[in-house]
């Protein structure tokens, strides 16, 4: 799987912090060596923007980067200011960094509490939710996100699949988003997508009661190279935000695992999903 524009911005800016801390440099001193502000040199370091090659080469120079080191990053930097796929289809630009990592990682641990998991969504479901947003007005805006979100499904389905594992609260199979026939489509997509093997559904169910996130759901981003470190991400009505401290991020491992181990095992999930799906069907 390709890294794509997003994780190669990421991936660069994780070697310009380690470039400068291996320099001794503070965010300051570079950012008054180059001519810009502190917060521009750590949004390039955290990869929320992209970096122009002159800028490149003058932080290069200034922590006096060996030549070899130097084409690898100008490549991450060449590869980080292309546009991925998604930038067609009209997503808020709080959550195009999110997808752009998504379609990086190799695995997905998602926990839901309102809603099915948006790259488990039926196109009928998925266009229920975008058309009850207040922010949205353009129907041609809801189409365009329906349709990123089906694109998005399909690593699920690829040679290499997306791993996905994802535990959602009961109440949300029992929303009616839609109606019952949306709902009953959604479910049955459910069962077919917990069929595959790079896919894992539990389902917490409310007789749980009290558990770790009650605040509201999240999702972990994992990746297959090493240098690529967990991310998590949290979003709310307003936006979202990409968590990449190492200490939450571990937390929220640690809350994932426990949201398995009290959730239905997939086998129970099965079973729960068929009997919702008698009570939506006539």
């Amino acid at each position: 799987m390709s890294l794509g524009p997003t994780a190669r911005r990421r991936r660069l800016g994780t070697s310009l912090t380690e470039l400068r801390a291996g320099a001794r440099r503070s965010l300051a001193e570079a950012a008054e060596h180059i001519g810009c502000s502190a917060g521009k040199i750590r949004n390039w370091e955290t990869g929320r923007s992209g970096i122009k090659k002159f800028e490149l080469t003058a932080l290069l120079d200034y922590y006096e980067t060996p030549e070899t080191v130097r084409d690898l990053l100008e490549e991450l930097r060449r590869e980080g200011a292309q546009r991925g796929w998604w930038s067609t289809y009209r997503l808020p630009e709080w959550f195009k960094p999110y997808v752009g990592l998504e379609q990086a990682a190799s695995e997905v641990h998602n926990f839901e509490i309102e809603l099915v998991p948006g790259l488990m969504q039926t196109e009928a479901y998925a266009r229920e939710i975008h058309s009850a947003g207040r922010h949205i007005t353009d129907p041609a805006d809801v189409e365009k996100r329906v349709a990123a979100r089906m694109e998005r499904q399909q690593r699920l389905t690829t040679p290499v699949p997306l791993e996905l594992r994802a535990v959602v609260s009961e109440s949300a199979l029992y929303r009616q988003i839609g109606g019952p026939a949306t709902m009953a489509e959604q479910l049955h997509h459910l069962r077919r997508l917990s069929r595959l093997p790079n896919v894992i559904l539990q389902v917490l169910p409310n007789s749980v009661g009290t558990h770790p996130s009650l605040a509201g759901g999240f999702t972990l981003l994992r990746f297959a190279a090493q240098e690529d470190p967990d991310v998590g991400w949290s979003e709310n009505p307003l936006g979202g935000h990409i968590i990449e401290d190492r200490d939450d991020v571990a937390a929220l491992t640690f809350m994932f695992d426990e949201l398995r181990g009290l959730a239905l095992s997939k086998r129970e999930t099965a079973q729960l999903i068929a009997r919702i799906v008698a009570e939506f069907t006539p």
